[in-house]
């Protein structure tokens, strides 16, 4: 394997832009001319635009392959990130092949000739063969196929197999913000020893954490952290969280959403935080709001606690209420199909 990979390319702004939103049974409100609207708007605001899909996220990386199809001239300036996510049903039979159709397939919908970023999840770390799925990966990425790995949702002890085995892992993606800082148990500090970028999902909460709060279409994102703030202590611990943001905001004439953002790109090992397309037009710039370590102490005070566990576990257990929303099977265990 080639020990060394490519710089893994990351936005000014400290903004990747997720798709979540755009996939089919998201949520109300998108159709193929809005997201493509939302699209164009992104780009407008941001070059490199980098984007954030996944292959169970239903439509969506066929929807970015069409548009950039359109879209020519700004092609080149623009940066997707996948992921490859097997579906819960195959984690036991899967092989070599599967990994492959996946990825190709992956390819195709976004209609270009190398994936810059792939991501690697695994719904069952029981499940024993996520190792050598990783190693998979890894040959495609020898082979030319797949510029950069990731993962998604790895504890630290996970992480650190993978690189222990000698994966390229280039970049960690979970779960984080001011309301879960589950991060900061371990997985933060493994990233900065090891070289792994940290991405930061959940930045702004579905929303909860931005000047809009809640006021929105319902959506699984909205459902998903409504659970995470009862988490931690329920509406009142909202309420002061997003005070506390406000007022940082307005102190650096910025917006909730920035100086949301701005708390991770603050931490050590942070690369980007990702922050869900808006119909709105919301553009977020976390360099707006420089934080200095007193801003930081202010605002982790505001939410003394954080989630119990470690990254991605309470989400682990599938009979829990963070497991129960979860949908397992979306990629289709043949590799050919995508939809549910």
């Amino acid at each position: 394997m080639n020990p060394v990979p490519p710089p893994l390319q990351l936005p000014p702004s400290g903004v990747i832009r997720g798709c979540w939103q755009l996939s089919e049974g998201h949520g109300d409100g998108w159709n193929r001319e809005r997201a493509f609207a939302a699209l164009d708007a992104a780009a407008a605001a941001a070059r490199p635009l980098v984007l954030d899909c996944a292959d169970i996220y239903t439509g969506v990386e066929r929807t970015i392959g069409d548009w950039l199809a359109r879209r020519p001239d700004i092609a080149d300036d623009v940066v997707v990130h996948t992921k490859f996510v097997p579906d819960l049903n195959v984690l036991s039979t899967i092989d070599r092949d599967h990994v492959r159709r996946v990825i190709l397939r992956s390819r195709d919908r976004l209609g270009v000739n190398v994936l810059e970023l792939v991501q690697f999840a695994w719904w069952d770390l029981a499940q024993p063969k996520w190792v050598q799925t990783a190693e998979w990966l890894a040959e495609l990425r020898e082979e030319g196929i797949i510029r950069n790995l990731g993962v998604t949702n790895f504890d630290p002890a996970s992480l650190g197999a993978l690189l222990d085995a000698g994966i390229p892992v280039v970049s960690s993606q979970v779960q984080f913000s001011l309301l879960d800082r589950r991060p900061l148990k371990g997985l933060m500090e493994l990233c900065r020893e090891r070289g792994v970028t940290l991405l930061a999902y959940g930045a702004l909460a579905g929303g909860l954490l931005s000047d809009a709060g809640g006021a929105r279409l319902e959506s699984r994102s909205l459902t998903k952290y409504r659970l995470i703030v009862e988490e931690v202590g329920g509406r009142e611990v909202l309420n002061r969280a997003r005070g506390a943001l406000a007022g940082l905001a307005a102190r650096h004439g910025a917006t909730m959403a920035d100086a949301a953002v701005a708390y991770l790109l603050g931490q050590p090992g942070v690369g980007a935080a990702i922050v869900g397309l808006s119909r709105r037009g919301l553009m977020v710039d976390g360099r707006r709001v420089r934080l200095s370590a007193c801003d930081v102490a202010r605002l982790e005070e505001t939410v003394p606690a954080t989630v119990k566990g470690d990254v991605f576990e309470i989400e682990r257990d599938r009979e829990g209420p963070h497991g129960r929303i979860m949908r397992y099977n979306l990629n289709r265990g043949d590799g050919a199909g995508g939809t549910a």
